[in-house]
């Protein structure tokens, strides 16, 4: 089930006693939703990911596209897009460094010929929407991956209404909102409600892990290297 940001407004509003948003307006409140979904995501790419699927280009480098911010894991080749998909070959992860050392031409298709099916994937974490396959594909290749989600910012509708879903796991509502209500707590700062922001952003980051989570760890050479 799917939380409106509306939700999460008013669940703050009650929170701080300001139900009308006469001292935090709807379109702060907005903001600062926005901005705690991308701290959420910065520390849980998960928390915003898609499987989907991707048309490879001509190469052995691979773009993951516009609307996404990074790979999680490349899962498989596939016969067809579907519905229903169709699946192919399983893509297993390796990196640059061990395809450099057994074929240091690797990249030229008159040393590795160029085909529609990959069979290895390598990603680098300081180039999160890209990665190379191997072989270079010939250009007519479907891989199906998981992206993580450049969502979009919080807007009021044609009404002037936050109707608009969380796009997030409806678990990371309470963070969310602690996260909100530490935004509009330091608003007033400094000052009385300087202890109380502190004590929610504490809150936010103790639900999302902070210190626990990592780049490296929700990197693909990770996930898929360890199975999981």
């Amino acid at each position: 089930m799917s939380t409106a940001a509306s939700e999460i407004m008013a669940a703050v509003g009650y929170l701080l006693n300001d139900e009308s948003a006469v001292r935090w307006t709807f379109p702060e409140l907005a903001i600062w939703i926005g901005d705690g979904i991308d701290a959420i995501v910065l520390a849980d790419p998960a928390a915003a990911s898609i499987n989907t699927t991707l048309a490879l280009q001509a190469g052995t480098w691979q773009t993951i596209g516009s609307g996404y911010l990074s790979l999680l894991r490349v899962v498989r080749n596939l016969v067809s897009a579907g519905p229903p998909r169709v699946g192919g070959r399983a893509i297993s992860v390796t990196s640059r460094a061990a395809l450099d050392a057994v074929s240091p031409h690797w990249h030229s298709p008159k040393v590795v010929p160029y085909r529609k099916e990959a069979r290895q994937f390598a990603y680098d974490e300081d180039d999160p929407t890209s990665f190379y396959v191997y072989p270079g594909n010939d250009g007519t290749g479907l891989i199906e991956a998981v992206l993580v989600q450049d969502l979009p910012p919080i807007e009021a509708d044609d009404d002037g209404d936050y109707t608009q879903d969380i796009v997030i796991p409806d678990f990371y509502q309470p963070a969310l909102i602690d996260y909100v209500a530490y935004r509009a707590l330091s608003k007033d700062a400094p000052g009385g409600s300087l202890p109380t922001a502190q004590a929610h952003f504490q809150a936010f980051s103790a639900a999302i892990g902070v210190e626990e989570k990592s780049t490296a760890v929700n990197s693909p050479n990770a996930k898929q290297a360890s199975g999981t």
